[in-house]
């Protein structure tokens, strides 16, 4: 018997990413745990139950008939040429029209001020599997945040000879 029995090694292997889907008036983004989950995809389909008010985002190939462009490629710096190799793991955000639309018709975004955004947040369930992560819109988080970038009405001006 060790003094490490029932121990469980930690490191950069077994550290998982939260897996969030954040549903936004202007885009969707999906956590870096996300795209770690289905292994970084060039493209995912978007796939919503209206009856269980669930989304699934779900690793595809670029001929899928729904696919979405998702993880950025590896470019082969000699010949510029993108390869079917999966990027480096990032948050991910999508701005497509046909997203938002399925997405946000499960939210009612609340008035904010002008330098707010208003967003509603989910935690997703992975079956590797598959290569599917699974959101839950009823246990979406309801939140406002502050605007990125220069705020209303500040003006960053040089001066002559600077």
């Amino acid at each position: 018997m060790s003094v490490l029995d029932g121990f469980e090694a930690v490191g950069e292997k077994t550290t998982t990413n939260k897996m969030t889907m954040t549903v936004m008036e202007s885009s969707v983004r999906f956590s870096k745990g996300v795209t770690e989950a289905l292994g970084c995809p060039a493209y995912v389909k978007l796939l919503v139950n209206d009856k269980r008010k669930k989304i699934a985002v779900q690793a595809c190939d670029a001929k899928d008939e729904n696919a979405i462009k998702f993880c950025k490629t590896k470019r082969n710096k000699a010949d510029g040429v993108d390869s079917d190799a999966a990027g480096k793991a990032s948050s991910v955000t999508v701005r497509t029209t046909d997203v938002l639309v399925a997405v946000q018709k499960y939210f009612t975004f609340p008035p904010v001020a002008d330098d707010q955004i208003a967003y509603f947040a989910m935690d997703g369930e992975s079956y590797p599997d598959e290569k599917v992560v699974i959101f839950a819109v009823a246990d979406a988080a309801k939140g406002v945040s502050g605007k990125r970038g220069p705020r209303k009405g500040s003006h960053h001006t040089a001066k002559d000879g600077e």
